[in-house]
């Protein structure tokens, strides 16, 4: 009786031919399609793909195998290592094969049949820029930085100035003209490679993968604007930054707001501080800096004499977004916090 059941799910599993699309191949950990590199792991999602099969040891690539469970997945004709089947989705490993900037036909084939060949492109990848919520001008602009699977990573707070962003660097432009960073920064804000600023603990996940753009740029005027990022590469080999990724000159849009709608959005935001140091760096205190007012520089004074030391330089080197005569008058004889962060 299990021997026919068994054959019943076999024979189910192959009942019709796969099915896929070519937005379902992805990058191994990638959420979106993006451009494939030869020998890399990659995920399909469809119907209709496999039974559930795995390798002895998904760990150990001597054990992967060009036909798992009667499922074979081909690369222009070229077998990939497969990993893991089920209907639903395929685990393998990329051909090592020299494709580059060009698109290859993909095809998984069973016993009940071989999908339609779907193309699928291979080449350079690149970061991707999006803004991570809508963004009114006078509140805060966060860009989020999508980076290619296995090329790192963008955590802010990056480093312990505000304006540190990421290990790289942004550019933006708007009317066909490039900003100029702030000029109240001290200094440029730096690239400092993987090196990045040791917290408590990281950052909740929502949080992760974005950067504060208000905290380097004017984007005080409604409209259409264009940001590109530059990875830098420091190695101790190779101290000099190098360019390592860079993405397209991306449009985002920045909408018009009202008095109104940005005195409710700082009142909602001031009414709401977390006791998290990690939390205060990664969203809350970023976000206020948008605003650089009485009512916001009393809300970062606390946080000048704080028992964390990274949170209390934070917040030192925040002053340097304030009028010096403001700061004279609320905070008298402090001074902003303006060495550099090597």
């Amino acid at each position: 009786m299990r021997t026919f059941l068994l054959m019943v799910v076999v024979a189910c599993a192959f009942a019709q031919a796969p099915h896929f699309e070519p937005r379902d191949i992805r990058p191994q950990g990638s959420a979106e399609p993006r451009p494939l590199l030869p020998g890399i792991g990659v995920w399909i999602f469809g119907v209709n793909l496999g039974p559930n099969c795995s390798v002895a040891n998904v760990m150990d690539p001597s054990t992967y195998k060009t036909e798992l469970c009667g499922v074979r997945v081909l690369f222009d004709d070229i077998p990939a290592r497969l990993l893991y089947t089920s209907s639903g989705q395929i685990n393998l490993i990329v051909p090592d094969h020299a494709w580059e900037n060009e698109t290859v036909n993909v095809r998984v084939i069973h016993p009940g049949g071989a999908s339609a060949v779907v193309p699928v492109r291979f080449g350079v990848d690149r970061p991707i820029l999006s803004l991570a919520e809508p963004a009114f001008v006078g509140m805060p602009v966060w860009i989020h930085v999508e980076m290619p699977v296995g090329r790192g990573s963008l955590r802010y707070p990056h480093w312990t100035a505000p304006w540190a962003l990421a290990p790289g660097k942004f550019e933006v432009r708007f009317a066909g003209r490039d900003i100029p960073i702030l000029t109240e920064l001290p200094f440029v804000p730096p690239s400092l490679g993987p090196w990045k600023v040791g917290l408590p603990h990281e950052p909740p996940e929502r949080y992760l993968g974005r950067a504060p753009l208000h905290l380097v740029y004017s984007l005080n005027r409604a409209g259409t604007y264009e940001v590109r990022y530059t990875a830098t590469q420091v190695t101790w080999r190779a101290p000099r930054n190098r360019s390592y990724q860079q993405s397209e000159w991306t449009r985002i849009e920045i909408q018009p707001s009202t008095a109104a709608q940005r005195a409710s959005w700082l009142a909602k935001l001031a009414g709401s501080a977390p006791a998290d140091p990690v939390e205060l760096m990664a969203d809350y205190l970023p976000s206020l800096l948008a605003v650089r007012d009485e009512t916001v520089l009393r809300i970062l004074i606390p946080y000048l004499d704080s028992s964390d030391d990274v949170l209390r330089t934070f917040a030192q080197y925040a002053l340097n977004y304030f009028n010096p005569s403001l700061l004279q008058r609320v905070v008298p004889g402090r001074e902003p916090l303006r060495g550099a962060v090597f």
